[in-house]
């Protein structure tokens, strides 16, 4: 049986998260972010998240750690596990803080997508698979926008 959620944010809050023009402060604290990974996101917010990113379903599923299959099987208005949540929570901070740094989602998605010095000649967005890549590719876009070129 499952437990019921104590803690719930709003489908709009979650659709905050895709508007291309990021506010300066946060809108989301820490905890709001963990109660929501715990609770689960809607496949709808990854398929909106996915499409704002110009990612294919495989892109995408490489990104959360699940089989293209068993994205395809989630109903829009499903919950998605706490693991594919949280992952996909991060996917979005990526793409706010990136839009942010870089001025545009256009510019963003370039970037995510071209191989690059920083990373070995790799793109940024084939590091995105661990939790260790998506912190190397927000410390690259902290430097960026410092102004700390390597």
């Amino acid at each position: 049986m499952k437990k019921e959620a104590k803690y719930t944010i709003e489908e709009s809050t979650l659709q905050d998260m895709l508007v291309e023009e990021p506010a300066n402060d946060y809108f989301l604290q820490s905890f709001d972010f963990i109660n929501l990974s715990r609770e689960g996101i809607i496949k709808k917010f990854l398929i909106d998240l996915a499409d704002k990113l110009s990612f294919t379903m495989q892109e995408l599923a490489k990104v959360l750690h699940i089989s293209e299959r068993t994205l395809q099987r989630y109903h829009n208005n499903e919950k998605m596990s706490s693991d594919t949540s949280e992952r996909a929570l991060l996917l979005a901070q990526l793409y706010r803080r990136g839009i942010s740094v870089l001025g545009s989602a256009n510019n963003f998605k370039d970037w995510l997508k071209t191989p690059l010095p920083a990373f070995q000649q790799q793109t940024p967005l084939s590091y995105l698979d661990t939790a260790f890549g998506f912190s190397l590719v927000s410390d690259e876009l902290g430097r960026i926008e410092h102004g700390i070129f390597a």
